[in-house]
């Protein structure tokens, strides 16, 4: 607790406080530092990279950035030393503030075990027994863990300044108010992010106790300045401020909480402090009443003085700092025999009972500083280019809406495209208006027939839905497989708690697993679908095979199985024809006309959609919801508007065509017509449409079957990495189990504390968020005018962090739009967010085990 000069190795004491003298000014004054945490190394960069390349792919390589964060983390926090290179502390703060809602570091998303050795001793005394190990998987026990080292650098520099100089002076002043700042909003930071069980150093008392004492040396470092330039009067004042921030310290030092957790050498320090800043009040009083000329008021204000000066030395047992006590004793007893002397034999006035004087009152000089961010000056942050994780859901979620809304619009274009094609075939258009009769084959039959051996052909069909069950197959393999490794997980994880009971006391698999058993159920959902989409398809193309086996053959076979019929050309220039001919033309129209929007719809701008979303959460527009509504507005309103024509297009083009299509009818009834053959060749037109929804359907569906392997390989390797971390985290747990059980151990030691926390503080400190302490039941700290984030709620991004999930890329779905009646649901595009997870394999080690 008290340092002299930089820090140096610790040493073990029979017990007693460290107290040692400071040089020149210094000694006489008896300064405290605090005592810093100890961190132990640890590998981040490992599960940061993961996390990144299955986040954000592989757009842009953070392995540098990663491992140049680990590096820094390694020179900032592994040393004896922070006052020197103080510097390296403050960008690492400032680092991992930058990124925290940039990387979502947490158990169950980038698993990062933080492992740190507190500054005190739970029962009083630096060195009545070993600091305890505590750790967490959150990021803002990390932070809270820098902080509390950066308020021991501030301490250790004011602590090592020369106060004879000004700008010594200064340093130590203006460290010493950065140190009350840091604690003070240390102990605000605990509070909102529920880390004060974590560590004995994050007791709301002790933090706020800590705060205090160092603002109270600031109010000192003012008062020594003060005493040689400025009027008692003043003087007295900044005083009373030192002795104030001495008795709060002293106050919340003496709590409950605290007593056990504070050496008790510092508290009598404190409290010494408190007396002797009490009597330099009324010294330096009794000295402006001596100027003002009221000598019965300078008695009374020593008399004072001196009964503070005597408690003050009986009460320390610090030796070490009796000298300074002693000479602050001696001067306010020469002052007060002088004074008496004087008004004995010269003034002769009556002296105030002291107990009766006004209240000196302080004046507020030393100000804790506030914690702004970042605190280094030429902070650059390694993952820049890195979005953030808002952002990032704004384009997720963006991606996800604008495949939503694709497939609804080109749903709709499809369907009625399909009906059209329905309405047309029934009425055997156009290849009724085109036939000459006998046997020759119409020339829209032909054109289909053409159109089909160009695609392929029956061959092609055959083909590609022959590949679906093995692409499927390949699939469930993988998914399968995927939750076989949760299930043995979980099952060996819930033997060996039922096996060692209480001592078993890591996060329960299934509390992790949950959000990578949402998303594996998700994926069986997706994969179900698709087995009835599969059916729907075979069902199709077994009812139009054998007219897309026509088609696929050369005109003379088609010609031969057509049934000849009487020619009908005395029709073929009058009026209804030509109506009928000029509204397929139109019907042509309209399908290229769809197939434009249809492609608009697919390729929409997403660079520039990225742009204008990067540029609204510069300007502090963090509402992802709203940024995403406006700019699908903005994209998809006049596309919807032109399908919303279109099928009001066809509305208007099917009644015409229907009422020509009559007309024509009742100018045939005097030919005689083969109905066979119309039959025939109506067939030929739904086949011809079947095998191009087929054709178009099963190459997307070969496609979706692609695109989701890799989907599903890289959801096994999340859970694989997972898996493979909760074994290393039993391996050590058990071997630390073990060691208990053959040393005669009943619990688990603190090793084994350190290496897993209990469920109980799991669940504390990770899946719920506990109310803080009421604050009137809380020692307050000095205020700083600023609220802390906690490591969810008030971050730019959700708590916790849910990554969209996307089943395959954005693309049209062809198992979404089949007339299934009922058989197979709509395939979900757009499914609910679930985290990222298992990143890393860093594990809790236990205390007992040293690094190789």
């Amino acid at each position: 607790m008290f340092r002299n000069g930089p820090p140096g190795p610790r040493k073990k004491s029979n017990g007693s406080a460290r107290v040692s003298l400071l040089s020149n000014i210094m000694s006489t004054h008896q300064f405290l530092t605090i005592p810093p945490k100890k961190a132990f190394d640890v590998n981040i960069s490992t599960p940061i990279k993961n996390f990144i390349k299955a986040t954000f792919g592989d757009k842009e390589d953070y392995s540098s950035s990663a491992d140049g964060l680990n590096s820094l983390r390694a020179d900032s926090l592994l040393r004896t030393n922070y006052k020197d290179e103080s510097g390296k502390l403050l960008r690492y703060y400032d680092q991992i503030t930058a990124i925290e809602h940039k990387l979502p570091i947490t158990e169950n998303q980038i698993r990062i075990y933080f492992k740190w050795q507190d500054a005190f001793v739970s029962g009083g005394g630096l060195f009545g027994g070993k600091q305890k190990t505590s750790g967490s998987w959150k990021l803002a026990f990390e932070k809270a863990c820098v902080l509390f080292n950066i308020g021991h650098a501030y301490s250790e520099m004011a602590s090592a300044q020369s106060l004879s100089m000004d700008e010594g002076m200064r340093t130590a002043m203006r460290s010493c108010q950065s140190a009350a700042g840091i604690y003070s909003y240390l102990k605000d930071y605990v509070n909102a992010n529920s880390l004060s069980d974590s560590s004995i150093d994050f007791e709301p008392a002790v933090l706020a106790s800590l705060s205090w004492l160092m603002l109270a040396q600031a109010a000192e470092l003012i008062y020594l300045k003060a005493s040689s330039s400025q009027r008692d009067e003043t003087t007295a004042k900044v005083a009373m401020h030192a002795a104030d921030c001495y008795k709060e310290a002293y106050t919340s030092a003496k709590t409950d909480s605290a007593k056990k957790i504070i050496p008790e050498s510092y508290v009598n320090v404190v409290a010494v402090k408190n007396l002797l800043f009490l009597s330099k009040v009324e010294l330096h009083a009794a000295k402006q009443a001596q100027a003002d000329k009221k000598y019965g008021l300078q008695i009374a204000r020593l008399e004072k003085a001196k009964e503070f000066a005597d408690q003050a030395v009986s009460k320390c047992s610090v030796p070490a700092f009796n000298p300074t006590l002693r000479a602050a004793q001696e001067e306010i007893n020469k002052m007060l025999t002088a004074a008496r002397k004087d008004n004995d034999f010269v003034y002769h006035e009556r002296i105030p009972d002291h107990r009766t004087l006004d209240t000196i009152l302080a004046q507020q000089i030393a100000k804790p500083l506030p914690v702004q961010f970042p605190l280094t000056t030429d902070f650059r942050d390694l993952f820049a280019s890195l979005v953030p994780i808002a952002l990032n859901n704004a384009l997720q979620t963006f991606s996800s809406k604008r495949v939503e809304i694709m497939n609804i619009e080109v749903n709709r274009l499809r369907e009625a495209t399909n009906v059209l094609n329905s309405f047309l075939a029934s009425l055997n258009l156009p290849a009724a208006i085109e036939d000459s009769g006998g046997r020759q084959v119409p020339a829209s039959v032909l054109e289909k027939s053409n159109d089909v051996k160009r695609q392929g052909g029956i061959n092609m069909l055959d083909k590609m839905i022959n590949e679906l069950p093995q692409l499927l197959t390949r699939n469930k393999e993988i998914l399968d497989e995927t939750v076989r490794m949760l299930d043995e997980e979980e099952r060996s994880d819930s033997d060996l708690r039922n096996q060692f009971k209480e001592r078993w006391t890591r996060t329960t698999s299934h509390s992790l697993t949950v959000p990578l058993r949402e998303e594996a159920k998700k994926y069986l959902e997706i994969i179900d679908n698709a087995i009835k989409a599969d059916k729907v398809v075979q069902e199709k193309f077994r009812m139009n095979r054998d007219c897309i086996v026509l088609l696929s053959k050369q005109t003379h076979e088609i010609a031969d199985e057509l049934p000849s019929a009487s020619a009908a050309g005395a029709l073929k220039d009058s009026f209804v024809v030509r109506e009928l001919r000029r509204l397929m033309e139109e019907v042509s129209g309209t399908k290229a006309a769809r197939e434009v929007i249809e492609s608009e719809l697919k390729n929409t701008d997403s660079d520039s959609v990225r742009a204008r979303l990067v540029a609204a959460f510069q300007h502090g527009q963090q509402d992802e919801n709203s940024v995403v509504v406006n700019e699908i507005e903005s994209i998809y309103a006049p596309l919807k508007q032109q399908v919303n024509e279109s099928l009001s297009k066809q509305e208007n083009l099917v009644e015409n065509v229907r009422r020509a299509n009559q007309q024509f009818q009742n100018e045939k009834q005097g030919n005689e017509t083969s109905q066979l053959r119309e039959e025939m060749l109506k067939n030929l037109a739904r086949a011809y449409d079947a095998y191009q929804e087929l054709l178009n359907n099963l190459k997307e569906g070969t496609k979706f079957y692609n695109d989701l392997t890799p989907l599903l390989l890289k959801f096994q390797n999340k859970v694989s990495d997972f898996v493979f971390a909760r074994k290393t985290e039993k391996d050590d747990l058990m071997k630390d189990i073990q060691k208990n059980i053959v040393g005669g151990g009943s619990s688990t030691t603190n090793s084994t504390t350190t290496a897993c926390l209990t469920v109980k503080q799991l669940s504390h400190q990770i899946y719920s968020f506990t109310a803080p302490i009421p604050h009137q039941q809380q020692p307050s700290a000095p205020p700083i005018g600023q609220q802390p984030p906690t490591d969810g709620a008030n971050l730019p991004y959700p708590n916790p962090y849910m990554q969209p999930f996307f089943p395959m890329p954005p693309g049209y779905n062809p198992y979404q739009f089949f007339n299934m009646g009922g058989a197979a649901p709509p395939y979900p595009m757009a499914t609910p967010q679930y985290p990222q997870q298992g990143f890393g394999v860093e594990k809790p080690q236990s205390a007992n085990v040293k690094k190789k």
